[in-house]
């Protein structure tokens, strides 16, 4: 009898932490939908009358003249266009340097394996800082293009750490093998590794 009633007290308050947890994510849910439904709501508004009057629900007095601003905006237009171009090439770059780094870097055989690992992983607690990578944009010639935005940010050390350990773990006879068949190291990085790496 003693061990049903503890078992009983210990539902009740497990459903009373359950539904104390539900309360509070609920609450939470809300606190983020009321003001997306009102930044949706004032967008068809017209900003006189929201200024005097809040917003209102009767859809009556709404209006898309907002959509129609931002649309024949050209400048809304090259933002889009600029977020997608730079995150295909930021992405494609990234990708690219990062498995390439990450190779070397997997390899007993090579020299200076652990030295340079170190000082990758210093980057990633010490940054250069805005004024240092500044002057090494204006440097290179890069300031108010693309690359200015790209380059500096194009290799993530916890990236190239992710995929080293992954290379770590295919084994070594495949690479044995691909010698034995008289492929270099450009060959078997990409027409074997990064096809095993890729699935």
């Amino acid at each position: 009898m003693r061990r049903k009633k503890s078992f009983l007290a210990q539902c009740a308050s497990d459903k009373v932490f359950i539904l104390g947890g539900n309360i509070f994510l609920g609450l939470f849910v809300f606190s983020i939908i009321i003001p997306i439904i009102y930044i949706i709501v004032a967008s068809f508004i017209d900003p006189v009358t929201l200024q005097n009057s809040g917003i209102s629900f009767d859809i009556s007095k709404w209006t898309t003249t907002a959509y129609q601003r931002v649309i024949s905006n050209k400048q809304i237009w090259v933002g889009f266009y600029n977020a997608i171009v730079y995150s295909v090439v930021f992405t494609a770059i990234s990708v690219m340097i990062t498995l390439l780094a990450a190779y070397p870097m997997s390899r007993t055989d090579f020299r200076g394996r652990k030295v340079l690992n170190i000082i990758f992983v210093i980057t990633m607690f010490f940054g250069g800082g805005l004024i240092p990578t500044y002057l090494v944009i204006s440097d290179l010639g890069l300031l108010n293009s693309m690359w200015a935005i790209i380059l500096p940010g194009a290799f993530s050390v916890w990236n190239m750490i992710i995929a080293r350990t992954y290379y770590q773990n295919i084994p070594s006879e495949l690479r044995e093998a691909a010698e034995v068949d008289g492929a270099n190291e450009l060959t078997y990085f990409f027409k074997i590794l990064l096809p095993v790496v890729s699935l």
